[in-house]
């Protein structure tokens, strides 16, 4: 099990590290959304397995939680690389907010990106299937109930951030 930085509410670094399951009240891990959108202006999304845990066979964003020792924008790249085989450089990279969940505190990512899906290689045991759709094609997917129905908040910033600061 992957152990992870404990943090406050506030994002206030404690001095314990646990496993990323095994947090009590008031302790926070940090989790990477990422979203990857190319120069047509289509997000990159993937399908969660038949044997997730959570959410099987659903549609969603690249995401994954920040191991102990690492910050945010590591995982991003670590998370692009475990997941799609994608190499993700930092000026590819751009931080777009963060919101505070139950356990955890989610960053959310915006990497621009050019994406040949047939270069891709994906995480057997997590990413069923990827394809990029339009900001329309997503919330049209959103609506028939077929991605992940947590994503909402970070799907609303990264939204926000492209129709308002990215032209």
């Amino acid at each position: 099990m992957e152990k992870v930085n404990i943090y406050n509410r506030n994002r206030e670094i404690t001095n314990k590290i646990k496993e990323r399951n095994n947090l009590d009240e008031g302790e926070y891990r940090i989790s990477a959304h990422i979203w990857i959108v190319d120069s047509k202006n289509r997000l990159l999304i993937q399908k969660r397995t038949a044997n997730s845990k959570k959410f099987p066979n659903m549609w969603s964003q690249t995401a994954g939680g920040v191991i102990a020792g690492e910050n945010s924008k590591e995982a991003v790249k670590r998370e692009s690389k475990e997941e799609l085989n994608l190499e993700v450089k930092d000026n590819e990279i751009y931080y777009i907010g963060s919101y505070v969940r139950k356990k955890d505190i989610v960053d959310v990512w915006l990497v621009k990106k050019e994406i040949e899906i047939g270069n891709l290689k994906l995480q057997e045991d997590e990413v069923a299937d990827v394809k990029c759709v339009t900001f329309h094609e997503f919330e049209k997917m959103i609506k028939s109930g077929i991605v992940v129905p947590s994503i909402n908040p970070s799907y609303m910033l990264i939204k926000n951030y492209f129709y308002n600061f990215n032209g």
